[in-house]
């Protein structure tokens, strides 16, 4: 078996600080920090430490954050807290598969928002009287909003900072934004709902106390998430400046806009006349993991709803991600990977 030597995928292990930090949490935020005894008073101050972290560090009060244990229900509660059927509903085209779902669901008016061959959205498409579903930075193709302009056309703005993190900063206005834990390399299964306006959100699902969230998650993963963000450091722009270059001489490798204003960690590429699985595959037998760009749903007609929208084929496509630790090197060896596995 060929050893693993390159890993462009999303995933990763968990940071040695931050791997540390949650098994030392386990051991002293096991208590419910809600109840009345010692520990759980322990418990209560390593919570509240943790939210003023994670607030400073993403620009927000922490006041505003609910912590979810479940981030796919995040984009749920954070469009339809504000959404109401007299409301107009806009996501882009290129806008995940969960925010879509709610789309299909809003019985009020939908417009899906079409993208230019940057991935940029269409700001003359938004409607009036509407809440705008802004995704930051794209998860495939690293593109980001211009968000100032984009969020200053709706009436509420529910930002996605699910990819994006701490990389990209809130525009002047929105209402919610939703952030993952381990897109700043934090562990999974946890994500920051942030509401800036509580008067404008409700709850979405069904309750009888006046709570804004479900309150259901572990207090572990939150410390553990708080440590990851203050360690967090981001990608090299040089880095996948260089890689584009790189791969982009390739024949029959296309980089997915190249030229556009994107984050610095992830990029796409499609390589003509392949199927992405079997790149990958191929790939991984040279000891390089990379991201099939396959679409998450099977009902999707198309292999990347993000790529279609933006007007590119979507045969043989490959999701790279970059770390702050990759390097020239890992670069050209992924590379000779590609030209070997499509020839």
């Amino acid at each position: 078996m060929v050893r693993v030597t390159g890993n462009f995928t999303s995933e990763a292990p968990l940071p040695e600080v931050v791997r540390s930090a949650l098994l030392a949490a386990f051991d002293q935020g096991w208590a419910d920090p809600k109840k009345i005894s010692q520990s759980a008073g322990r418990a209560a101050i390593l919570r509240n430490h943790a939210l003023e972290n994670i607030a400073s560090h993403l620009g927000i009060s922490p006041d505003s954050i609910e912590v979810l244990g479940e981030p796919a229900l995040g984009h749920f509660l954070a469009i339809a807290g504000l959404l109401r059927d007299e409301l107009a509903f806009a996501y882009s085209a290129t806008d995940k598969g969960k925010i879509r779902a709610v789309a299909r669901f809003h019985k009020g008016s939908v417009f899906e928002l079409s993208v230019d061959s940057e991935g940029l959205i269409n700001s003359a498409e938004i409607p009036r009287g509407s809440v705008l579903s802004l995704q930051l930075a794209n998860g495939e193709t690293g593109v980001v909003q211009k968000a100032e302009q984009l969020s200053a056309l709706a009436d509420y703005v529910a930002i996605d900072a699910t990819s994006s993190g701490p990389r990209v900063t809130l525009p002047e206005k929105w209402d919610t934004a939703l952030y993952a834990a381990n897109s700043w390399n934090g562990p999974a299964g946890l994500a920051i709902l942030a509401i800036n306006n509580p008067s404008h959100y409700r709850y979405p699902l069904p309750h009888i106390a006046p709570i804004k969230s479900p309150g259901t998650y572990s207090l572990p993963l939150l410390i553990a998430a708080s440590v990851a963000l203050e360690n967090f450091v981001t990608e090299d722009s040089a880095i996948r400046t260089f890689a584009i270059s790189e791969l982009s001489q390739i024949p029959g490798v296309r980089i997915v806009a190249p030229q556009a204003h994107a984050t610095a960690q992830v990029l796409s590429l499609t390589v003509a006349g392949a199927s992405g699985e079997d790149l990958v595959r191929k790939l991984a037998l040279q000891g390089i993991d990379v991201d099939s760009g396959s679409a998450c749903s099977p009902a999707d007609l198309q292999p990347s709803h993000v790529l279609a929208a933006m007007g590119y084929p979507t045969d043989g496509h490959l999701h790279i991600t970059l770390r702050p630790q990759t390097t020239r090197a890992d670069i050209a060896a992924l590379t000779q990977a590609v030209i070997k596995v499509r020839d």
